[in-house]
């Protein structure tokens, strides 16, 4: 359980299938492995008595309802809805391969050992593309990994950390890992991705800084020299002989010099404008599942859901982060780096809810905070 099905969803957070075969680097099809992947973690599951949660509905009710507005309803009018349909159909087979995983005893195992795979192959993929052995970013100067677009590796890294922080006490393992998620976010030339994981790790460490002065005067003896030599890198690699990219050169500046002024996009700002446009025009039931990142691209997971969904769908998504968030001040904050890491990104997230990694987090904050479970039985 721990391993093979930990190894399994770990692949599957990391889009590592997926982006080999993009590369050209893996003939594995990603539709193979997914139901090879989810046939094995539900088989698996089965054998260890699992147990129902009632906490799963609450995570397989928004995606059951984009998954019938997608396929059967289908309002939208575009050569891509078939490909969406399929996309959500895929997203929601993982989703029942997680929920079948977290039933099980072994469940919160192997998904910290997912969490930790997943870190490790995002940030090995990138320094691999840095390295001009493969090609798997669409934004020329800025590296992916099997992401296959910069802007989603500093979203998986952070809430795979969040996972780790809420499922192990081991504090000088955690902080091996956030050096490897810092090294896969700045590789992207993230900038929110950078502010949310130093808000993270920051809060993090300090909480633990009284009980580990010692290793922490270690890790900063260590850490601040490599950032150094890091940055200097990053910085060579946005210069191409006597040109210059402006995109990743402005990124890194603003990262490097913290002008939050920088940090903002304005074409960000006016994607999420015509967005807006966009949802006054149909605020009741929105134009159907698809729009977003087709026809519109708000950069914003609210107006996206409201874009799409309408003000039922809107009520659906805030309902159940808002349910986790609640439970989570009522139980002492437990799982508040998980539940920072995926509430973070909805301000800017593009895309995010239709990712193995997001469901993959959004599950362990839900099992972590109601872990009842029960096992139906016939005497």
């Amino acid at each position: 359980m721990i391993w093979v099905c930990g190894s399994l969803l770990g692949l599957l957070a990391a889009d590592a299938v997926i982006g080999a075969y993009n590369a050209g680097i893996s003939p594995l099809k990603p539709v193979l492995f997914t139901l090879i992947a989810v046939m094995a973690c539900v088989g698996l599951s089965l054998l260890n008595r699992p147990r129902l949660a009632p906490v799963s509905f609450l995570v397989l009710l928004l995606p059951m309802v984009r998954l019938f507005d997608a396929a059967i309803l289908s309002r939208v009018e575009s050569t891509y809805q078939g490909q969406v349909g399929m996309d959500h159909f895929r997203v929601v087979l993982v989703i029942f391969a997680i929920l079948a995983v977290l039933s099980t005893d072994q469940g919160l195992r192997a998904v910290r050992w997912a969490a930790v795979l997943a870190i490790l192959l995002t940030t090995a993929s990138e320094i691999y593309e840095m390295l001009g052995l493969a090609k798997f970013t669409s934004i020329p100067g800025r590296f992916s990994g099997f992401n296959g677009h910069p802007n989603f590796p500093p979203v998986l890294l952070c809430e795979m950390l969040g996972i780790v922080f809420a499922l192990s006490k081991n504090f000088r393992f955690n902080c091996v890992l956030i050096g490897v998620a810092f090294v896969g976010v700045a590789l992207t030339y993230g900038r929110s991705g950078f502010v949310v994981l130093a808000l993270m790790a920051g809060a993090y460490i300090l909480f633990n800084a009284r009980r580990n002065l010692g290793f922490l005067a270690l890790i900063a003896a260590i850490s601040i020299p490599a950032a150094g030599v890091g940055f200097a890198i990053l910085q060579s690699r946005t210069e191409q002989g006597i040109t210059k990219d402006k995109n990743t050169s402005e990124r890194l500046q603003a990262i490097y010099e913290l002008d939050f002024e920088k940090l903002k996009s304005p074409e960000r700002a006016k994607d999420l404008a015509d967005a807006w446009e966009g949802v006054m025009k149909k605020p009741l039931l929105g134009h159907g599942t698809g729009v977003s990142g087709t026809l519109w691209a708000p950069h914003n997971e609210y107006v996206s859901m409201w874009l799409e969904m309408g003000i039922p769908g809107l009520l659906l998504f805030v309902g159940t982060l808002g349910a986790l968030v609640v439970r989570s001040v009522l139980t002492g904050g437990r799982a508040g780096y998980l539940l920072f890491a995926i509430l973070a990104y909805t301000p800017a997230g593009q895309g995010r809810i239709e990712m193995p990694h997001y469901y993959l987090a959004l599950a362990t904050a839900a099992f972590i905070l109601w872990p009842s479970r029960y096992r139906l039985a016939i005497r």
